[in-house]
């Protein structure tokens, strides 16, 4: 996959993950239409018995990344919300107490106007690959305010309507 972080990829004011993602501690570092990066300091209580990042941890930064990727937006009282409907993931090696992760999620383009697919990598602190993830899911009906993209909309369409 080789996700590439775009150049207009900009931080981000710190966003509080609720519920079960707020367990977890990852923060978004950078967010653009179509892309998402996270970061996960990994703590003992993430680990199983073996001392590794838990296989449910790591599949819970790979979705996450995914849906942030394809929910991007500008306004801060709008968040278009989607669902998991199918997703795979690859465990490529461990992560263990202390290792510093780098999620990447990127949008993959789709022609239905209520399902997006998309792609997450997690690297260590060493730029070695940890996990990777693809999946498919379903944007939550709601109303589209200023900043959310809309159901066909690309992040090169998006960027184009910004700059006009």
């Amino acid at each position: 996959m080789a996700i590439q972080r775009p150049a207009d990829a900009r931080p981000v004011a710190p966003y509080e993950f609720r519920g079960f993602n707020g367990l977890i501690g990852h923060q978004v570092v950078a967010w653009r239409p179509g892309f998402v990066e996270m970061t996960l300091k990994v703590r003992p209580e993430l680990c199983n018995a073996n001392g590794l990042l838990h296989g449910g941890v790591l599949m819970t930064l790979l979705d996450s990344a995914s849906g942030f990727a394809c929910t991007f937006n500008d306004t801060a009282t709008a968040r278009r919300l989607s669902v998991t409907l199918a997703f795979t993931t690859q465990f490529i090696k461990a992560a263990r107490d202390g290792d510093t992760l780098t999620i990447l999620g990127a949008w993959r383009p789709s022609t239905s106007q209520s399902t997006f697919a998309a792609e997450t990598e997690i690297y260590d602190q060493h730029g070695a690959l940890i996990a990777t993830g693809a999946g498919t899911f379903r944007y939550l009906k709601g109303e589209r305010s200023d900043g959310v993209l809309n159901f066909l909309d690309t992040p090169e369409k998006a960027e184009q309507e910004a700059a006009e």
